[in-house]
């Protein structure tokens, strides 16, 4: 669901190819097959449950609909992880998001920017422009950019190196107000062979110290990077079982509703002898990837999706705050900027919120 260059490059590419070879795609969308809708006039609207973790973190919500909201680049004069402003959120992200992925933090420093403890610090105030009670805060660390340079994260180097920052990035829901971490290593830093193994232990130490962080693990759709690999076969195994290790993934994949066609990837039962993934990652652990400027119909079929197949929710790459920075070629990413998009991420918590109950969630 990225930065050490002037222009900064999406979390991952748009379009995702149906082997390693990477071909471009056509801009238009491609609308998926239509699904009955979820919602109607005469049903109700269901509360939205988020349970509470034994540490009083929200935890992972059976149905999401997360947003990567821009608050650090070392690139964005004004914006940099050490940069003091207070972000506050626009409304219609308080009100069509359950989870928000706080983005990014520099993985050579592993400092939590202080744009991150501000607006993590809002939460449950009421506050105009804060985070709402029962909203789950992510720290994502890394991004494209970040990944690129530093090459490699000197934390993945070794075995110690990564469990003496599991120490430290146990402390960060009390100390800063997380409930968890996104791992956005990429192509770069990702692809090198010592990464992943040294992530998977990074992430078992993380677990042993702090049992109620949430990982998240980005993937492209056609699984490609070695470190996103390793970590989704240490996290699930053949039958689907849960290893203890992700929480979830998050597909890469951003135009329209190509999402979708990238769910079989990560089910080895579905796929071929000699495929990278060897885990079945249970539906209820997929996130859908959505570009920010998606239109309603798609974020629609998306949320609809998400409920017939007992998928995890949507995670959006990307959408700014109402006093933060924006981007290059912000048109075509930025959901802050298009009310069409606005629209139909807000229908599309509303499904979501009813699947909660309408699709019983599996436990494994």
């Amino acid at each position: 669901t990225p930065e050490p260059v002037a222009v900064v490059e999406p979390v991952a590419p748009v379009v995702e190819p149906e082997a390693p070879v990477v071909a471009p795609v056509p801009v238009v969308e491609h609308k998926a097959p239509a699904v009955s809708p979820v919602l109607s006039e005469t049903e109700p609207e269901a509360v939205q449950e988020i349970s509470q973790s034994s540490s009083s973190h929200p935890a992972w919500p059976s149905k999401i609909l997360g947003l990567y909201v821009l608050l650090a680049d070392d690139t964005e004069a004004g914006f940099e992880s050490s940069a003091d402003w207070d972000p506050k959120l626009f409304a219609w992200q308080q009100e069509a998001s359950n989870v928000l992925f706080f983005t990014f933090i520099h993985p050579d420093t592993m400092e939590v920017p202080a744009s991150y403890q501000k607006l993590a610090a809002t939460r449950g105030s009421g506050a105009p422009g804060s985070v709402p009670a029962d909203t789950v805060i992510m720290f994502a660390i890394g991004g494209y950019a970040y990944s690129l340079k530093p090459n490699p994260w000197k934390w993945l180097t070794s075995k110690a190196a990564a469990e003496e920052m599991a120490v430290k990035v146990a402390e960060w829901p009390e100390k800063y107000g997380c409930d968890g971490i996104d791992l956005d290593l990429e192509e770069g830093a990702g692809s090198n062979k010592i990464a992943g193994p040294n992530m998977v232990h990074f992430i078992r130490k993380l677990k042993q110290l702090s049992p109620n962080m949430i990982i998240s693990q980005p993937t492209y759709g056609w699984p490609q990077v070695q470190a996103e690999i390793d970590v989704i076969n240490a996290s699930w195994d053949s039958n689907g079982k849960s290893q203890n290790l992700a929480d979830s993934i998050g597909l890469m994949v951003y135009q329209g509703t190509q999402s979708l066609n990238y769910v079989k990837n990560f089910d080895s039962s579905k796929r071929w002898q000699g495929h990278p993934i060897s885990a079945s990652t249970p539906n209820n652990a997929i996130l859908l990837g959505a570009k920010g400027v998606t239109s309603s119909s798609a974020i629609t079929q998306l949320a609809q999706a998400s409920v017939r197949d007992n998928l995890l929710g949507i995670m959006v790459w990307y959408a700014s705050v109402d006093n933060g920075f924006q981007y290059k070629q912000a048109e075509q990413w930025d959901a802050s900027i298009n009310d069409d998009s606005i629209k139909g991420y807000k229908a599309a918590m509303q499904i979501l919120k009813q699947g909660m109950n309408a699709v019983p969630r599996i436990y494994y």
